[in-house]
């Protein structure tokens, strides 16, 4: 049947009205589009916050954002299986159909509000939250328009999965928890990867409304809303009948969400050490437990003021599992001091290192005799801390009860180029220009060092002699380098521990050095066992000195609790002493000769980025001499090396030139 004339002239003119609207409309949009383009950084989740865990996943610190926000920005492959799927089920079930807006959600949305003659759910897709949380506009009409072009603009730009990232960390949780990782860790005490189904779904329902449903405040209402999104995910097939029945009759195990008193010094220096927002440490839980026990146990009968420090490396691996950095972490000034990173003086702590040097020259053997009577060093003239002297005695003995001028002797004889470099060697961290300026008293505690280098060089020692920097992080690559012989190692031990008897088979095997720096303000005990090496500072942050300051009074006690720990106590090992023939004994004097101190003579030093810089160390007898990279002459005070074979000639008129060969082998 025809219509009528006029009624297809009314329809051709609304079909040209309609089409003109649509145009205008099209290109207005087309202008809004070119003229609004999306702001930079959408899908940002904004500051940062950061967190520091020990290695059973314990919190040591957390860290909030510049805003106070607690959040922890991670991946979306890292918020395990569930979480994702939740979210599409719980809040946008045609995510991945639309490209940003849903029509036919608005419609069903529509349809229900008419029905209730009022507002009873919304139609906006997850990609409208996403623009809504950045933007923060209001829930209006106009806002809502404004979410929509922005949510078509992201899609335009982003992928599925990076807006499904977007939102779970920037979603509210409560409180001050933003984003699913904090939250995980917040409520449940895990991560995010770890959260079962029930987990998940109770996680992803508090964001519709994150103070009415927190779980600390109002579990029920919470528990509510999980059921409701499980439900969801029932409905939508995401999850089977059985699934859906063992998590609703999961009770998820909350957590406070407080932050704590933050104090840790451990997680502060590993946040600054790494660089990641969720930084792992080797810290042992029960250890640092036991090692903060003990400290404050000795710390109650300790002088007002005096702080204590300590430092725990298990030898095989170089992780640090216990860091104390001050016996009151609370005290608003002191406790704000980490001890361990505090450069200090370590008085006679060095000590076995002079003597390990002389030992790796073959000047001294344990057995050998040196002596112990009044020394001037120009002008200088150091006594021991006992007033007196004992004239000729053993290395051993010397070393055992820390005599100062023996030590001197045999520094002044040795060359301090040859310490020092030993000491760098075993990862002490000695300035450059440490022995101009500290000359031999650096024998005697004349040069500050941390806790911690001095940790990583006894490590060294008591791990036969193979260097290994000290790992606060998980992650840290275990590296190991040959600084020193194990015959000398094997030796400074028979030096530092007891003799074995029928009574010392009765206690945990121990080796250790104390050292009290000049006018005792600071006590120090290093030492180790088969598996541990630890250091303790004893003093005031202040620098103050304090007449109870006293290495073997003061810290050997706490070191000697901590290696004896039931969790640490080890048996003597089985180390057999090398003997050695001693040439050029320390007691003469001898002329000086030139020589390469450093590098020495086949040694193995790794590239970094396939280059190498090395600073020798050399000593000459008189003021001339050249050094030779390669046959070719060289000035500068630090070479960069590639990999390969390479020499050093050290040549002096009048003396024996001095040749080290050496490699430099690319870091694997």
């Amino acid at each position: 049947m025809k219509l009528p004339l006029p009624s297809r002239r009314l329809v051709k003119r609304t079909c040209i009205v309609a089409v003109t609207v649509m145009v205008m409309c099209a290109g207005a949009f087309a202008v809004l589009w070119m003229t609004c383009p999306l702001p930079e950084g959408m899908l940002s989740p904004g500051p940062h916050g950061s967190l520091v865990l020990d290695r059973e996943d314990g919190v040591l610190l957390d860290v909030t954002g510049a805003d106070q926000m607690r959040r922890l920005p991670v991946p979306l492959s890292d918020m395990g299986p569930w979480i994702p799927l939740a979210l599409i089920a719980a809040e946008d079930a045609r995510f991945h159909a639309h490209l940003g807006i849903d029509p036919v959600a608005v419609v069903s949305a529509s349809l229900d509000n008419l029905a209730s003659g009022r507002v009873v759910r919304g139609a906006s897709t997850i990609t409208m939250q996403v623009a809504g949380m950045k933007l923060g506009h209001p829930r209006t009409f106009r806002g809502k328009a404004i979410e929509g072009f922005r949510a078509l603009q992201i899609e335009a730009a982003h992928d599925k999965n990076e807006i499904l990232e977007a939102w779970l960390n920037m979603a509210p949780f409560g409180a001050n928890i933003t984003g699913i990782e904090a939250a995980a860790r917040a409520w449940l005490g895990k991560p995010a990867a770890h959260c079962s189904l029930s987990e998940a779904a109770l996680l992803v329902g508090l964001p519709k409304s994150p103070e009415r449903l927190r779980p600390d405040r109002h579990p029920e209402a919470a528990m509510e809303r999980r059921d409701a999104v499980l439900e969801r995910m029932l409905q939508t097939k995401v999850i089977t009948g059985e699934q859906y029945k063992a998590a609703i009759a999961q009770q998820p195990l909350l957590q406070d969400a407080s932050t704590g008193s933050n104090q840790s010094h451990a997680g502060w220096m590993a946040k600054y050490k790494g660089a990641g927002t969720i930084e792992q440490t080797n810290i042992d839980p029960h250890l640092q437990e036991a090692a903060e026990t003990i400290v404050h146990r000795h710390s109650d009968l300790l002088p007002d003021g005096i702080d204590v420090a300590l430092l725990l490396v298990e030898l095989d691996n170089g992780a640090v599992r216990a860091l104390v950095g001050s016996s009151d972490p609370l005290d608003p000034l002191d406790g704000q001091i980490n001890g361990v990173s505090r450069q200090r003086s370590p008085g006679s702590a060095l000590k076995p290192f002079v003597y390990a040097a002389a030992f790796e020259q073959r000047r001294l053997s344990p057995d050998s005799l040196v002596l112990d009577a009044p020394i001037d060093i120009e002008g200088w003239r150091p006594r021991n801390i006992d007033r007196v002297w004992l004239g000729e005695m053993t290395t051993r003995d010397a070393l055992r009860q820390s005599r100062n001028a023996p030590a001197l002797r045999v520094g002044q004889e040795l060359g301090l180029g040859h310490i020092t470099a030993l000491l760098r060697r075993c990862g002490m961290d000695l300035p450059l220009d440490s022995t101009r300026k500290a000359g031999l008293s650096i024998v005697v505690g004349g040069v500050e060092c941390t806790p911690w280098s001095l940790a990583e060089a006894y490590a060294t020692i008591a791990r036969g002699g193979v260097h290994m920097p000290l790992r606060l992080l998980r992650d840290a690559p275990v590296l190991r380098q040959r600084a020193i012989g194990q015959d000398t190692c094997t030796a400074i031990e028979a030096c530092l521990s007891p003799d074995p008897t029928e009574a010392s088979a009765l206690l945990p095997f121990m080796a250790a050095k104390t050292g009290t720096s000049s006018g005792h303000r600071d006590a120090l005990a290093a030492g180790w066992n088969a598996s541990w090496a630890a250091v303790v500072w004893v003093g005031r942050f202040d620098g103050g000195s304090d007449p109870v300051l006293l290495g073997a009074d003061a810290a050997l006690p706490i070191l000697q609790d901590l290696l004896h720990h039931p969790s640490l106590a080890t048996e003597r090992p089985h180390r057999p002493m090398a003997q050695w023939a001693v040439a050029r004994p320390v007691g003469r004097t001898v002329a000086r000769r030139t020589e390469i101190i450093e590098p020495r003579n086949g040694d193995v030093i790794l590239a970094t980025n396939n280059q190498a810089r090395i600073t020798p160390v050399l000593e000459s007898a008189g003021a001339h001499a050249t050094l030779f990279l390669n046959g070719a002459p060289v000035a500068a005070s630090t070479l960069q090396l590639e990999p390969g074979q390479h020499e050093l000639r050290l040549v002096e008129q009048g003396s024996q030139p001095a040749v080290v060969q050496f490699t430099v082998e690319r870091d694997r």
